[in-house]
């Protein structure tokens, strides 16, 4: 178990010191309001023992939640369970489904100096784990070829060094490389980031799992940080082999694991730049032995491969073996002419790949990748909901983001944006730098002022003018931050300590909102008598509702969720949405008795309404400039001193207005109205998530994190290289009349 940090300790003291004259000035002004009759006396001793209770709660859940967050063993073990389904799911997806994969061999390829030990001559992907347990210090590099098998080789191991890992052990984690920035992140610090918004660990969760080392990185994809095939040492994969070398555990070098193809990483070791103390393998091409065992095994009929496999014979280094030395390329194969139609007949026979047309490995690249493409149109034996041009607009736009992102490294609202990583709520980019930002505030305002029109009928024009004003500068704050913190609404584990300390903190958080509200307008609405009882009914009914709904449910303490795991790329922002409108609605209900008693029960109903509104649009931050209006409340100096330092009250005011709730969803949602047809030159689906979703089944996408990945990177690129121009073709590039596409071409 770590210990706390001193600065940490200082920032806290120094939270509790503000939290408590805060305290003192809130009851002495109630006080002062109660002796001149604004404010109910019963309801001011309810509200006063409520705020009190509120403190003392406070400070013990401070304390809990400081010790959860320490306890790296238990955090790791979770962690683990987490990893282990979500790398299970990316294997079998990169393995088209099928759990039979290739036996690759790799070979280790000394660096220059300072390499690892422990390393054998020779290994495969079967004995990869027990090759990287005997290495010293636990540093390996993974080299080949594309298509080689270098992330398939590197989730193999995640999955074998989870199945052996010891209670407390490092939990290997899979991350891109193209989405750190060395210059602006430290190593620890970009791994602290991605546990927090991958896996929905705290902040100090995260950091102090790294700082303990029971984090082992798999970093994927050091070739990707750079658009050229030769990086030197001015380049992005340089400064982060840097990172990776300063990157220490007590005396020797971290462990961690890296992927990157192998020109690149030579051109780095040409400039001087590797990966030192560690073990360097490169992945050998497959062997023709391997081949014919790969199709036997994986094939649903071997014989219709036999011309094949004798081509391959006849010719070993021909065009059409050099076409299918990866493991890659075999899986694209075996996946486009092993597909049958819905009455059961094949749709392609193997013996395509032998048409005089393919004379190149390039050729049967493209053919194979246009071939998989166009047979996404039918996943087995359903139907796809899109067209085969849809499909292929809609990949191409996202592949072109992507690419342009690699080849200028471009820089957005001071976050370097990826090469490989499609994040729902964070490709507004794609539209430009200003129109989905400028969207979300016009949207986010436009309904706010909608479901506020009650004001101006229950009051008068004039205060509604007031909060549309407070409402402007709300949605400014909200659209503003340019990558907004998805939530998510997750059940009470009240049979875990952890789950029932939440509902503690839950509780005591809603019983200082109920009986503040009380206290500063009850008294002079229903008189004393029903003051009194309506302020146990809020502060300790309602606030029980507020509590258990907001500070439990929406806790994002990993001990919460190790049950449900971690979110998808598309139930993120999904999840973000109905947290939002969940929140406003636990809030409203809280709110029902005041509204009946004071207004009737129409208004009531329309308060419930407008919460949900403000906390589903992003309105839990905007909140704090409206609390006037919507609390009926004249206390707002001491609020907004309760509203400010939200770090250091998180734990109670994680239950009011410090979230965001809902703004990732509303930011994904204005992207979206971005990529129109009638506004954008680079159309998307509405629902893109239920698109990448089925690309996700149909073998063209993967998942990673909370990222979708293209299904490998040659994918990626053969979308970018528009029509392709080889060799005059020995037949019309279009649909044959038995169905089967050409060999070669973009196709429709």
């Amino acid at each position: 178990m770590t210990r706390a940090n001193p600065a940490t300790a200082r920032h806290t003291r120094w939270g509790w010191l503000a939290l408590t004259v805060v305290t003192v000035g809130v009851a002495v002004t109630m006080a002062a309001r109660a002796g001149t009759g604004e404010v109910d006396p019963g309801g001011l001793a309810v509200g006063l023992v409520s705020l009190m209770l509120a403190v003392a709660g406070l400070h013990q859940a401070t304390l809990s939640q400081a010790w959860q967050d320490t306890d790296t063993a238990g955090l790791a073990d979770r962690l683990a369970v987490d990893v282990r389904k979500r790398e299970e799911e990316a294997r079998q997806r990169l393995l088209g489904g099928s759990d039979r994969t290739i036996n690759v061999a790799f070979t280790f390829l000394p660096s220059p100096a300072h390499h690892g030990t422990g390393a054998a001559p020779h290994g495969t992907l079967q004995e990869v784990a027990a090759y990287y347990q005997a290495l010293r210090p636990g540093r390996l590099v993974i080299t080949g070829v594309p298509g080689a098998g270098k992330t398939v080789l590197a989730l193999h191991l995640i999955l074998l060094l989870l199945a052996d890992r010891a209670l407390g052990g490092p939990v290997p984690v899979r991350l891109s490389l193209s989405t750190f920035d060395p210059d602006r992140n430290t190593l620890d610090d970009w791994l602290a980031d991605h546990l927090t918004r991958t896996y929905r660990l705290r902040p100090t969760a995260a950091a102090a799992l790294v700082a303990a080392r029971l984090i082992l990185p798999v970093l994927d994809g050091l070739d990707e940080m750079d658009a050229g095939e030769t990086p030197g040492r001015a380049s992005r994969a340089a400064a982060a082999l840097e990172a990776m070398n300063r990157y220490v555990h007590g005396t020797t070098k971290g462990q961690l694991v890296l992927t990157c193809r192998s020109t690149p990483y030579a051109a780095l070791e040409g400039a001087d730049m590797w990966a030192e103390d560690a073990s360097r393998i490169d992945i050998a091409p497959v062997s023709l032995a391997a081949t014919e065992a790969f199709v036997t095994a994986r094939a649903r009929k071997p014989a219709r491969w036999e011309p094949v496999l004798n081509a391959l014979h006849a010719a070993p280094a021909g065009p059409l073996a050099q076409g299918l030395s990866t493991p890659w390329r075999l899986t694209l194969a075996l996946a486009v002419y092993d597909a049958r139609h819905r009455d059961g007949s094949w749709a392609r026979d193997p013996v395509d790949l032998l048409e005089p047309a393919l004379r190149t490995p390039e050729q049967i690249r493209d053919h194979l990748l246009n071939l998989f493409i166009l047979a996404a149109s039918s996943t087995g034996a359903t139907t796809a909901p899109y067209t085969r041009l849809q499909v292929r607009t809609w990949l191409t736009v996202l592949a072109g983001y992507l690419h342009a992102n690699t080849t200028s490294a471009r820089d957005v609202a001071g976050r370097r944006l990826s090469g490989t990583d499609l994040v729902l709520h964070e490709l507004w980019p794609l539209t430009g730098h200003h129109r989905a930002r400028t969207v979300h505030v016009l949207l986010t305002l436009v309904l706010w002022a909608t479901a506020d029109l009650p004001a101006a009928l229950l009051d008068d024009w004039k205060v509604y003018a007031g909060n549309v004003t407070l409402m402007v500068v709300g949605s400014l704050l909200t659209g503003i931050p340019p990558w907004p913190m998805p939530s998510r609404l997750e059940r009470v584990a009240v049979k875990t300590p952890a789950g029932r300390q939440q509902l503690v903190n839950g509780l005591v958080g809603g019983l200082f909102w109920g009986g503040l509200v009380v206290v500063v307008d009850m008294g002079n609405v229903v008189g004393p008598v029903i003051g009194l009882g309506y302020g146990l009914l809020v502060g300790l009914a309602g606030g029980a509702m507020v509590g258990a709904g907001l500070a439990g449910v929406l806790s994002d303490a990993p001990e919460e969720r190790r049950s449900h795991g971690s979110a998808s790329p598309r139930g993120m922002v999904r999840d973000d949405l109905v947290t939002g409108f969940a929140t406003g609605l636990v809030v409203g209900l809280g709110f029902v008795p005041f509204y009946w008693f004071a207004l009737g029960p129409v208004f009531a109903l329309g308060a419930v309404l407008i919460y949900m509104l403000l906390f589903g649009l992003g309105g839990g931050r905007a909140l704090a400039l409206l609390y006037n209006r919507l609390f009926r409340c004249g206390y707002r100096g001491a609020l907004d001193a309760l509203f400010r330092p939200w770090r250091a009250f998180g734990p109670l005011f994680r239950t009011g207005a410090g979230p965001a709730l809902g703004t990732a969803g509303v930011r994904y949602t204005a992207f979206l109205l971005c990529t129109r047809r009638w506004w954008s030159s680079q159309p998307l689906p509405w629902r893109l998530g239920r698109f990448l979703d089925w690309c996700c089944d149909a073998g063209l996408t993967r998942t990673a994190g909370n990222a979708y990945q293209f299904r490998h990177r040659e994918l990626q690129d053969f979308l970018t290289r528009g029509p392709i121009h080889h060799a005059p073709p020995h037949q019309p590039a279009s649909m044959d009349p038995g169905g089967r596409p050409p060999p070669y071409g973009p196709g429709p």
